[in-house]
């Protein structure tokens, strides 16, 4: 199963104030020595999502396309293969012709994507989001999903709708949490997933060291719980 790298923004809390005074945030030097060493999926990948403009400003596109492939762990993988697509344009390269207009070729992008292709499903829901005004719609682009890649793209925009803040649609942490585990499709997991992390970020007074700890706690047996937390330490270690 594929598991994706969530970055969420959110407002500054009381223990992101206090990391603040006393300087505790952590360094390129730290987060590089946990993307070398670390092998859990999710806490490296949180820290390979930190490091992608430290690679771009260290490592040539060789390099990068070499590590993307070849990297010792999931967060080197991982953030070499987020410094290329950001090099080479990002999100918009997807839904952009060349003379700068929008939208590319709507049939090839939905090929892509149903042929597993993430950023190219991304892309497609973001084209269409016009499509996507109520949690039911989405609800229902992902019960007719023709792959995994278009249910994640889906489950991320619909996590829009069940996180804090929300006019409709919006759960309690408690029915996320049920959601992200027991949830009767990936899509739906993923929602719950993206909200969760959200509302941590809005809200959560939890540790680098405890988010690892039900880290290690899901991370084989509930994914997208896992991928909820690896949300909020990508956002903690970014303090």
């Amino acid at each position: 199963m594929k598991r994706n790298g969530l970055r969420a923004l959110g407002l500054v809390t009381c223990m992101v104030a206090l990391f603040s005074i006393l300087g505790l945030a952590l360094s390129d030097a730290t987060l590089i020595g946990i993307v070398k060493t670390e092998l859990v999926p999710e806490i490296s990948n949180a820290a390979g999502l930190n490091l992608v403009d430290y690679y771009i400003a260290t490592y040539t596109v060789e390099e990068l396309t070499d590590l993307a492939a070849n990297g010792l762990t999931p967060g080197m993988k991982l953030a070499a293969g987020r410094a290329l697509f950001k090099i080479n344009g990002g999100l918009l390269t997807y839904v952009t012709l060349g003379d700068g207009q929008m939208f590319a070729d709507m049939d090839a992008l939905k090929a892509a994507a149903v042929a597993g292709d993430q950023d190219a499903a991304d892309a497609y829901v973001f084209a269409n989001k016009s499509s996507y005004t109520s949690p039911t719609l989405l609800e229902d682009a992902i019960k007719t999903a023709e792959s995994d890649a278009l249910q994640i793209a889906f489950g991320k925009v619909l996590g829009g709708f069940y996180g804090p803040g929300s006019p409709i649609g919006q759960k309690t942490e408690a029915e996320l949490l049920d959601l992200a585990v027991n949830g009767e499709s990936l899509g739906l997991r993923v929602a719950a997933a993206t909200a969760l992390t959200t509302t941590w970020i809005l809200g959560s007074d939890m540790t680098i060291a405890q988010v690892e700890t039900q880290i290690l706690t899901n991370t084989l047996w509930h994914p997208e719980l896992a991928l909820a937390y690896q949300g909020y330490l990508t956002y903690l270690f970014s303090l």
